[in-house]
């Protein structure tokens, strides 16, 4: 497994999978999807050695964020802060409540009908979710109920600033300004910090025939072929350049000695907190939820659907609703034969449902439904 620290040179652009009209202000997606950077990747191997890359990758994981020589993950959306703040000075934990309340009526509410248990906050301030990014050290507080604090949390004021710019319709059967309605709309553009660069791994399938017609079966060429001059890769809607390094990295190896997790040991009744490194795209039943193999989804807290987007000659244009970086999910097993799950882990489509496994096969949104889990919940 190989782990790539990516530098932008320039202002960035990441797609929303969203249509938009002439006169819009089109805003990038943050974080970025993960097969953004799978496509980075894989366009740089068809560039140099022209081979068919439509399954050389395994999996990919991330992108995370690094600063200063730190790593931040996609904060849990369960993570509050006092309320009309300009800056984040306290963090709470919104957690879930097992009683019924007579403050609402949950059919009045866009909350999927299966969700039984609400988050709730505990205390005398007014507390809001906000935007952010937690340390390995503050999601490894998360995970064991520790207090979280404000040195934990990177906010996106942190990362990057939007930098407005014009943009130009392009007509994509010429690849070139013009069309029939040529018109101009308004891009903002990420700027990250000069602290900040992207981190994220990548999994080669090596036993991928077009991988050892280029003769890259092997990490180690692999290696010597991304650290080959000029270490560039184009990223983005815009396909900016980004520099970046490259090394021999495990990924699960990594975060477990970071984070301190081990493998996840269930039988029937048990609860965990599910919370989403990437984005979660799924297939959702009519209650816009997935359906997990042995598991019950009883409550969850995101923010609102997010749409994620792919343009794959091999895979076509698709778009679909996903659940933002961060989502917290709580589920609870039904099935009696006892589970050995490994964490993190991805929840991968097989057979119509989605369990707790490795991805195998294409995959169309390449590094989405990468999960860490909390024992208990």
């Amino acid at each position: 497994m190989l782990r790539f620290t990516l530098t932008p040179y320039d202002v960035l652009f990441f797609g929303l999978g969203r249509p938009f009209q002439m006169g819009d202000v089109v805003a990038s997606a943050f974080p970025p999807h993960p097969n953004t950077f799978a496509s980075a990747i894989c366009a740089k191997i068809n560039q140099i050695k022209k081979i068919k890359i439509s399954n050389i990758l395994k999996a990919v994981y991330g992108p995370f964020i690094k600063k200063c020589d730190k790593i931040y993950f996609p904060k849990p959306q369960n993570v509050y802060t006092e309320r009309k703040k300009k800056d984040v000075d306290k963090v709470f934990i919104v957690r879930p409540l097992d009683i019924s309340l007579n403050l609402f009526k949950p059919e009045n509410t866009n909350k999927p009908s299966k969700i039984q248990t609400f988050f709730v906050f505990k205390g005398t301030e007014e507390v809001e979710p906000f935007n952010a990014f937690i340390s390995s050290n503050g999601l490894k507080k998360w995970l064991n109920n520790q207090e979280i604090r404000k040195e934990d949390v990177l906010e996106y004021k942190d990362i990057f600033m939007s930098e407005p710019r014009l943009g130009i319709k392009i007509d994509d059967s010429l690849r070139s300004v013009g069309g029939k309605e040529d018109a101009l709309y308004r891009i903002d553009f990420l700027r990250l910090k000069d602290d900040v660069s992207f981190v994220f791994w990548v999994e080669f399938d090596l036993s991928n025939s077009e991988l050892k017609r280029a003769d890259l079966d092997d990490e180690d060429k692999i290696l010597e072929f991304f650290n080959d001059e000029p270490r560039v890769l184009k990223l983005g809607g815009e396909m900016k350049n980004v520099r970046y390094e490259v090394e021999k990295n495990d990924f699960t190896k990594w975060i477990r000695d970071e984070l301190k997790t081990k493998e996840v040991e269930l039988k029937k009744g048990d609860r965990i907190e599910v919370l989403f490194l990437t984005y979660g795209v799924f297939d959702l039943t009519d209650d816009k939820l997935p359906k997990i193999k042995d598991f019950e989804i009883f409550s969850a807290c995101f923010g609102g659907y997010e749409i994620i987007g792919i343009n794959s000659i091999n895979l076509g244009r698709k778009t679909k609703r996903a659940f933002p970086p961060g989502t917290v999910m709580l589920l609870r097993k039904e099935s009696d034969e006892k589970r050995i799950i490994d964490n993190p882990t991805f929840l991968v489509k097989k057979d119509g449902l989605y369990e707790m496994g490795n991805p195998v096969g294409t995959q169309e949104f390449i590094g989405t439904n990468l999960v860490l889990i909390k024992y208990g919940g």
